[in-house]
């Protein structure tokens, strides 16, 4: 199951990469509700989180998440842990230093409409993960799905903006997208028309006749019945009596 996983997030990266320029080393942002869940899960987020994603990943917070964590750790004693677990990241500069404003639109502000830092987003915030999928294209999505890191597929807006590109793909790149909607969207993928056979004339050399004369099977000699001599009966008699 790890090897499957690990393949399905790297079909999910590569199409990221090709369309939204999210390359390694990748930049991961990430907030207070996944640093709960992690320690919720057991989930050691510094050693399992670069080996599915890959090594060259920067695991990054703001100083926001970290003091609104902080806050809510006073107010509620169950959030301590995941206040120290979120402290042992490196501090990314936000532009809200002195300031702070709440987590999440920290987080929307970095993003904000194209993801211009190019960062991957690790939350379990459903508000945060839909304004994402309506608002910001090109984000990829990590969160914890029964304590494993699991990158989310890419939403119907993702896929839009990267028709809508009109980039020239390789063949390979090609196939990698058809693979991904077809596994990921379940989506029928159009295999081209099937060219008709056209019926074509027969070739001249197998109009022509056989020149090889056919050979009539020679039947054996039927062996010559021999005349049986019958003898008269009068005939002896007469040698007798002579």
């Amino acid at each position: 199951m790890k090897i499957k996983r690990h393949k399905k997030a790297q079909k999910i990266l590569a199409f990221f990469q090709h369309n939204f320029a999210v390359q390694p080393p990748f930049t991961l942002l990430l907030d207070g509700t996944f640093c709960r869940a992690a320690l919720e899960g057991k989930v050691l987020i510094k050693e399992q989180v670069p080996k599915y994603l890959g090594s060259q990943t920067k695991i990054v917070t703001t100083q926001c998440i970290i003091l609104e964590v902080e806050k809510l750790s006073k107010i509620s004693p169950n959030l301590y842990g995941a206040w120290m677990v979120v402290k042992q990241f490196a501090v990314h500069r936000c532009g809200h230093e002195g300031d702070p404003i709440p987590a999440s639109s920290c987080a929307k502000s970095l993003l904000s409409s194209n993801n211009p830092g190019k960062y991957i987003m690790a939350t379990q915030d459903p508000e945060l993960r839909a304004h994402i999928h309506q608002e910001v294209a090109g984000t990829p999505i990590l969160y914890l799905h029964q304590s494993a890191p699991t990158l989310e597929k890419p939403s119907e807006r993702c896929l839009a903006v990267a028709q809508g590109l009109g980039r020239t793909l390789s063949t390979h790149e090609e196939t990698t997208l058809k693979t991904l909607k077809r596994k990921l969207l379940r989506e029928p993928v159009q295999e081209p028309p099937r060219k008709k056979k056209k019926t074509k004339n027969p070739h001249s050399l197998s109009c022509k006749k056989s020149k090889k004369v056919k050979q009539v099977p020679q039947k054996a000699p039927e062996a010559k019945k021999k005349r049986k001599r019958h003898k008269r009966k009068g005939a002896s008699a007469k040698v007798v009596t002579q």
